[in-house]
């Protein structure tokens, strides 16, 4: 597995972490909390391999931005581990 491989597999999984967490993120949150720059490809990668992720416009400080999150049962029971990554 070459290096950029790598940084894709651990970006995803970073943010698979944080979706599941029940925690939603934007592009920006994922730069400022994880320096991820190609955030939505890695949403969209997550999406091709399954992953059901949730999002929504919202509209902060007149600017508007997309909002991404997992869905987790009511009993707080999510596990990812029908997720190849």
């Amino acid at each position: 597995m070459t290096t950029t491989q790598q940084t894709k597999q651990k970006y995803k999984q970073i943010i698979l972490n944080h979706l599941l967490a029940g925690k939603s993120l934007s592009t920006y949150e994922a730069f400022d909390l994880y320096n991820i720059t190609c955030f939505l490809q890695r949403i969209s990668d997550l999406r091709d391999q399954g992953v059901v992720i949730q999002d929504e416009w919202v509209k902060n400080n007149g600017k508007r931005f997309k909002r991404y999150w997992i869905d987790t049962p009511a009993n707080g029971n999510h596990d990812a581990s029908g997720v190849q990554l």
